[in-house]
């Protein structure tokens, strides 16, 4: 199992009130319950940052779990570029077939009813719906 993690609307509310990566701990400690699934960062952050500094970002058992970051595609006219991302991901990785689950506050990144997405509030990010969603997606 493959899980494609966005940050910004998941692991803090997107106008970050009460700062960044607030809810990281939270997402941390579901992702212990399942050591089997490999984390791609799929966050535009990794435009900016290299994967070595967004692995530093989190706990070191799960930042040895983050295997790689999705490409960057430069069509950002298409509404589902995040998808495509993944999709182009497991193909460059030869994992096409592995099941996979994208955490992201944004739908329109995603194709209509995309199967694969736990969505979340971007006002709230990770919070106890997500993770029961999560689970229930991993499990």
């Amino acid at each position: 199992m493959i899980l494609f993690l966005d940050f910004d609307g998941v692991l803090h509310p997107f106008d970050c009130p009460d700062g960044m990566f607030t809810l990281l701990s939270d997402f941390e400690r579901v992702m212990r319950d399942f050591p089997e699934v490999d984390i791609v960062i799929s966050s535009s952050w990794r435009e900016a940052h290299a994967l070595d500094e967004l692995r530093g970002l989190f706990s070191p058992d799960i930042a040895r779990r983050i295997i790689d970051a999705t490409p960057i595609m430069r069509d950002f006219t298409h509404e589902c570029v995040r998808e495509l991302e993944i999709l182009a991901w497991l193909r460059e990785a030869g994992r096409e077939k592995e099941p996979w689950v994208a955490i992201d506050d944004f739908e329109k990144f995603f194709s209509p009813g995309c199967e694969n997405l736990v969505l979340t509030d971007t006002n709230i990010g990770f919070d106890e719906r997500v993770e029961r969603e999560l689970r229930k997606r991993l499990g």
